[in-house]
């Protein structure tokens, strides 16, 4: 079958869309319960409103403003208790009366943190879980598959550490901008490694984390904030993350008429998050075994980040390929 798909180099990455979103339509600030639905596999998830942090301590979100509860967001937890389930756990967070349509651009601050020690002595049992959000959600799916998603795990502890779904379509390891969807698969210049050098992300002292960090290998993304900003313009859909220096990669962009386009999945409706642990083991340090969501706001992108798509498209590869 034929697919040509625009993939965009690491050099185009930074360019394109890099202008933030100007006519705010949604912004929350994580600590109301109430204005959240939640979709999950089992009572084996927990999310956890207006969680003060900086317990953990972990800083000050990057998109936090001046008025905002200071180190406030949700806190999430999958497949913490139930040691009998070998299906692992997931959830899926939708604002309640929320739908957006046309060209918009959804963007939430995340930290995923695990335990280094059980890391370090058990090679990484109960230690991958998985953080992320999407476009185009149907208010109904508890795991991934309404719309276009993109998640990542925190100490890249997968063969597939970044994930990209469109609809039920697992978007394959080539359509990735990396053209990989491992965490360390491309080598210093790739969107992953300059994102996530190795070291950048180290456990907060107070957390009492004598292990040595999977971050000492470059890729991955735990223990320092950053940010998914995910765009819809007419057909095209980008995912991309910023890390905590400002640093922003294209992740996965494609033309949704193009990738698998016998599939065909609608980016207007809901804006979700998403948490799982997909694997059956279960992480001995539950403590220290979670992710952080802070700063959720949907916009339209300003006239600048519109001008900026347009030399950016200038960069793209049109690839043709045969399978």
């Amino acid at each position: 079958m034929k697919r040509m798909l625009f993939l965009l180099g690491a050099t185009c990455s930074v360019a394109i869309l890099s202008g933030d979103a100007s006519a705010q339509l949604f912004r929350d600030q994580m600590i109301d319960a109430g204005a959240w639905g939640i979709n999950q596999s089992s009572s084996d998830n927990t999310a956890t409103f207006a969680y003060d942090y900086s317990a953990d301590g972990i800083p000050e979100a990057p998109n936090s403003q001046g008025g905002d509860a200071s180190t406030q967001g949700v806190k999430l937890e999958s497949n913490n208790t139930d040691f009998l389930d070998a299906s692992g756990e997931f959830m899926t967070l939708y604002p309640l009366g929320q739908n957006f349509t046309g060209k918009y651009q959804l963007k939430f601050d995340a930290w995923q943190n695990y335990s280094t020690f059980d890391r370090e002595n058990d090679g990484g049992a109960g230690t991958t879980e998985f953080l992320g959000g999407g476009i185009g959600y149907d208010n109904v799916s508890a795991d991934v598959g309404s719309g276009h998603v993109l998640i990542s795990t925190s100490e890249g502890g997968s063969g597939s550490d970044y994930r990209g779904f469109k609809g039920t379509t697992f978007i394959d390891h080539a359509d990735m901008a990396s053209g990989n969807r491992n965490a360390t698969c491309c080598g210093p210049t790739g969107q992953y490694e300059t994102l996530f050098p190795g070291g950048s992300g180290v456990p907060p002292a107070s957390q009492g984390q004598t292990g040595t960090p999977n971050e000492s290998r470059a890729g991955s993304s735990s223990f320092q904030w950053f940010t998914h900003t995910i765009s819809v313009d007419g057909n095209e859909v980008r995912h991309q993350m910023t890390n905590k220096d400002g640093l922003r990669r294209n992740i996965l962009a494609y033309d949704t008429t193009v990738l698998d386009a016998a599939n065909v999945v609608p980016t207007d409706g809901n804006i979700m998050l998403f948490y799982a642990d997909f694997f059956s083991s279960v992480s001995p340090s539950a403590g220290v075994t979670f992710g952080i969501v802070d700063n959720v706001s949907v916009g339209v992108p300003e006239p600048a980040s519109i001008l900026m798509l347009g030399m950016g498209s200038a960069c793209l590869t049109l690839v043709r390929r045969r399978r």
